[in-house]
């Protein structure tokens, strides 16, 4: 652990944990704090020497692209920002540049539409959409999604979504969710959160007991769409690399997981569970540990495009 890392995770603990922090106390708490982190967020487009970046607008939302500049690039990795569906937590410039310059990939970031004035269908909705987009322009097993924790969750929605709604559409070649965790948990993943809890900075682990009704305030989304790692269905689900912090509550639904992934026959997956961080810790690329996070996803997401190019030449 390093030592940037080893002084921030107390204080982190101390100032977030003991925030407030997803325990509003009423639905309109909830939506009062979303709209005062929302209106701080102004839409520009990244401007960092010899990339290039345009807006790629669809139903009304902003999609950023990223480049390097004069190339053509003929895959694309497709960066689901966290924030809980209430902002959108970008990456750091110096992340976007590694993204693209050692993939060789177009980098996407979709704005989705947010809570409260949208819900988590017309986020996974909205998903599809720009998933169709891309398709016009790259083939499908060379689009690679990847999400961090709210992200993730949205990444996964759309998945589960197409398998219900949309079984002709072909899946991304990969997905790489970072800490995703869904709404709905079973009671053995109850168990195991409330055990990790001690050890996580941030989130607590009865945290969904209250969010799922902010989430959901009509109580009209399909289970499916809530995300209930146990029981949803993940069949024709391509490659999955899946990661985890050892030192957050969502490593207790990992289990639940890969059940359901042996259950519905994804051929292949890997989840990783990475002892002593904290959630979505490849985001915070100003610590060790983040840079390492980001240089392992980076590694995952390079293996998989030699591995495919390799396979073509076969």
């Amino acid at each position: 652990m390093s030592l940037l890392y080893s002084i921030l995770k107390p204080i982190v603990r101390k100032v977030v944990k003991g925030s407030s922090l997803h325990q509003e106390e009423s639905y309109e708490a909830f939506k009062q704090a979303s709209y005062d982190v929302q209106k701080k967020f102004k839409f520009s487009l990244p401007r960092i020497k010899g990339f290039e970046f345009r807006d790629e607008p669809l139903d009304g939302f902003h999609i950023i692209v990223g480049k390097e500049a004069g190339t053509h690039p003929d895959k694309a990795v497709v960066y689901f920002p966290g924030g809980g569906s209430r902002r959108w937590q970008l990456p750091y410039k110096s992340s976007m540049k590694n993204y693209i310059r050692q993939t060789g990939a177009e980098l996407w970031i979709p704005l989705y539409p947010l809570l409260p004035d949208h819900d988590l269908m017309e986020e996974t909705e909205f998903t599809i959409r720009a998933h169709e987009k891309m398709l016009e322009k790259f083939r499908p097993e060379n689009i690679v999604w990847l999400g961090f924790s709210g992200g993730a969750d949205v990444l996964f929605q759309a998945g589960r979504h197409m398998v219900q709604k949309y079984p002709g559409l072909p899946m991304p070649g990969m997905m790489i969710p970072v800490s995703c965790s869904g709404l709905l948990m079973s009671d053995e993943a109850k168990q195991r959160m409330k055990k990790i809890d001690p050890c996580d900075p941030l989130l607590h682990w009865d945290m969904f007991e209250t969010m799922v009704k902010y989430y959901d305030p009509n109580g009209d989304l399909p289970q499916y769409i809530l995300g209930k790692a146990d029981e949803d269905d993940y069949t024709g689900f391509p490659k999955i690399v899946m990661y985890f912090a050892g030192d957050e509550i969502f490593a207790g639904i990992a289990p639940d997981y890969e059940e359901s992934f042996l259950r519905c026959g994804v051929k292949d997956y890997e989840i990783k569970i990475k002892p002593g961080m904290f959630h979505a810790w490849p985001v915070f690329t100003f610590t060790k540990e983040g840079r390492d996070g980001e240089r392992e996803i980076i590694d995952d997401i390079n293996v998989f495009f030699t591995n495919k190019r390799t396979e073509e030449r076969v």
